[in-house]
């Protein structure tokens, strides 16, 4: 199961995060995936997460219950407690409903999340800060995701032999770098690897062959290189279960 959190990391001079990313988390089998990701979410990260170095942390108020929740026509319904939409300034509320619009569009049935609080509808705020009554999607937040933004492996989550990579970015010229590394920090796997767009967002999707003798937790590390003067930027870290 995996819901949305965020982590301190900078980014670069002109962008910085703190950034979202998809935190695996256990819990029991259940035929109501999206309900029980958002209950997750609610819940908050696990005190190991918070812990943490860097750390994981959440923007939803304490105590907000999930009043209901429909998907229908790729659109997410959720009805949240009243104490989810607290006194805070719009930047900090349009981080809050990002963490629930990127739990929900993770599930291929969702496009589009519309917020409700105690039954009623309620206008949001996107990432520009613009106040909006419409169904509310990724592209209205990309302000929270890092200029590398990986969706699978999901954050701490295990992953496959060969491990499979993906989710979107915005680098110069389409082109990032990344490396691998297992548990002592050691360097198993590098290369190049590209967007499908390099003037603007585009997606990332690739596959890193890769050999260790037993299961651990490692490390896969992603950057661009700075279009003035090469350097590494937007370096970001994701830990990862690495198997044989």
């Amino acid at each position: 199961m995996v819901s949305y959190f965020f982590v301190d990391e900078i980014g670069h001079p002109d962008r910085n995060g703190p950034f979202l990313v998809p935190v695996s988390k256990m819990v029991p089998i259940t035929k109501g995936v999206a309900r029980a990701a958002i209950e997750q979410l609610l819940a908050g990260p696990t005190p190991a997460n918070r812990d943490g170095v860097p750390s994981i942390t959440s923007l939803i108020p304490d105590g907000v219950r999930l009043l209901g929740l429909d998907v229908s026509e790729g659109i997410a319904t959720v009805d949240l407690s009243g104490n989810f939409e607290a006194d805070d300034d719009a930047a900090v509320a349009a981080q809050r409903i990002a963490q629930v619009v990127y739990t929900l569009a993770r599930f291929p049935s969702v496009q589009e999340v519309l917020f409700r609080q105690d039954g009623s509808d309620i206008a949001v705020p996107i990432g520009d800060g613009q106040l909006v009554s419409r169904p509310v999607n990724i592209g209205d937040y990309l302000e929270f995701a890092a200029a590398l933004h990986v969706e699978e492996p999901a954050y701490a989550g295990r992953g496959g032999n060969p491990l499979h990579v993906s989710g979107f970015g915005a680098v110069f010229e389409a082109s990032f770098s990344y490396a691998l590394t297992d548990d002592d920090g050691l360097i198993i796997s590098e290369g190049i690897a590209m967007t499908n767009n390099g003037m603007g967002w585009g997606g990332l999707d690739f596959t890193i062959d890769y050999t260790v003798d037993r299961e651990q937790l490692g490390a896969l590390i992603v950057w661009a290189h700075s279009a003035e003067n090469g350097s590494q930027i937007d370096v970001r870290e994701y830990p990862v279960v690495l198997v044989p």
